[in-house]
């Protein structure tokens, strides 16, 4: 499948507008957080899947605003030391506003995954949280996950799989004329993920995190679809169809819209060096 400019063909439309700042980010992460129907929250939940070493120094790429931190910081150690990065100044920025002062140590950089400007071997986790099918070249991202990991380290490679937001997709076939079928699974998923992370890790685990969608509120829908190509770029007929089209959909539930999710994160450990 070919990839478009929000599934790894374009950095500078990645840096320079879709994450920019946290805003058309946030509108996607509003849809889980308001609607999600899992016991545990993602972050938590995400943090909970490994032991953190008590006083680690942690490698995050694609830290985004930052939100895996102030969510889950209740439960990781406070003498972890945090270094954040992001292809984007303004999500390190933000991310930093938001982490400065939970935890022993934290720091930002831009950074571009594919080339890490570190050491080998000096993290004991690296963190990659729905960030690898943005990246041109997945492999080489890995490949680096894997140099600057310390011998006993871990990585945590969060993705989903191709049913996520399955119903979202047939919307965007039927108002858009595209195929039907999850880009960003295609590129780096659960599936197609596996054999790029067994690049570098000799210890690859899948683990899935159980949830769905039960939104009753259309507008939060379309504007998580809008924060993204198609939609972002989309004529006033194309969003008047959208419109339409995410109503039908309520309409046929009574006034709700379930969505299927399929997310996790691969635990890759012994990395090769």
């Amino acid at each position: 499948m070919t990839k478009d400019k929000f599934t790894g063909g374009d950095q500078r439309y990645l840096r320079d507008a879709q994450y920019r700042d946290p805003s058309r980010l946030t509108a996607r992460a509003d849809l889980h957080a308001k609607y999600g129907t899992a016991d545990v929250r993602w972050f938590p939940w995400m943090a909970g899947q490994i032991e953190w070493p008590s006083d680690g120094v942690i490698l995050e790429v694609g830290c985004g605003p930052g939100w895996l931190w102030s969510e889950a910081a209740s439960q990781l150690p406070s003498g972890l030391r945090l270094m954040l990065t992001d292809l984007s100044a303004g999500m390190v920025d933000a991310a930093l506003d938001r982490v400065s002062g939970l935890f022993e140590m934290t720091a930002g950089s831009e950074a571009d995954a594919q080339l890490l400007p570190f050491c080998n071997r000096v993290f004991d986790v690296v963190v990659a949280n729905h960030m690898l099918y943005h990246v041109p070249q997945p492999g080489l991202a890995v490949s680096e996950f894997a140099r600057t990991l310390r011998p006993d380290g871990v990585l945590i490679a969060a993705t989903v799989g191709p049913e996520h937001l399955r119903e979202l997709w047939e919307i965007r076939s039927e108002v858009f004329e595209e195929e039907p079928v999850n880009r960003t699974a295609a590129v780096f998923g659960a599936i197609t993920g596996l054999p790029i992370i067994q690049q570098g890790f000799s210890s690859v685990e899948w683990r899935a995190y159980e949830d769905h969608l039960h939104c009753t509120n259309p507008d939060a829908v379309i504007a998580f679809m809008t924060s993204t190509p198609p939609a972002e770029d989309a004529s006033e007929q194309q969003l008047r169809s959208l419109h339409v089209a995410v109503r039908r959909r309520f309409e046929k539930g009574g006034g709700s819209f379930d969505i299927a999710k399929e997310v996790g994160i691969f635990v890759a450990r012994d990395p090769y060096q």
